[in-house]
This record gives structure tokens, C-alpha cells and sequence, in this order.
């Protein structure tokens, strides 16, 4: 390895591209808001129709409805493996 890549590596550590920055700051402020995706925007000093444009790339869904979808269980399918209901 030379010595110029093993002094860059040292003091800088793991570094985020800009991209996944931003989308930890928004993600983090919209939990925060409760996913009130207008207070974050005016905490962020974004735009209101940027953060809703950002949020939709990132599919992201408010905290409560993850919750949500993470405790329910999908219904039990009867009869033989192959046939629908």
C-alpha cells in the first residue's frame, strides 16, 4: 500500500458520499417530526416539495406505520399447497 493512500485512509475513516448524508439527515429529522414530513421541512430548510420528492425516491414511511407493518402477521392459507381461496 503506498504512503500516500495509508495517510489518507487514517485520519479520514469511513466517508459517506453526499447522497447518503442527506438521506440520513432527512430520515432522522422525519422520525423526529413523527414523519409530519412540513415540520421537518421548515427545521431542514428545504423546501416542502423537495422533501416529499425525497422521501418518495426513499420510500419512506413514518415510523409508526413500519411499526405497523412489522407486527402484522399475514393470514394462514388452508387447503393443499397450489390452490387460492
Amino acid at each position: 500500500m503506498s504512503t500516500l493512500l495509508k495517510t489518507i485512509q487514517k485520519p479520514l475513516g469511513i466517508v459517506l458520499p453526499m447522497d447518503e448524508v442527506k438521506r440520513r439527515v432527512i430520515v432522522d429529522a422525519l422520525d423526529k417530526c413523527g414523519g409530519d414530513r412540513i415540520l421537518a421541512a421548515r427545521l431542514l430548510g428545504i423546501g416542502k416539495t423537495t422533501l416529499y420528492r425525497m422521501a418518495r425516491a426513499w420510500h419512506y414511511e413514518r415510523p409508526d406505520l413500519q411499526a405497523a407493518a412489522l407486527m402484522t402477521v399475514p393470514p394462514l392459507r388452508r387447503g393443499p399447497p397450489g390452490l387460492s381461496a
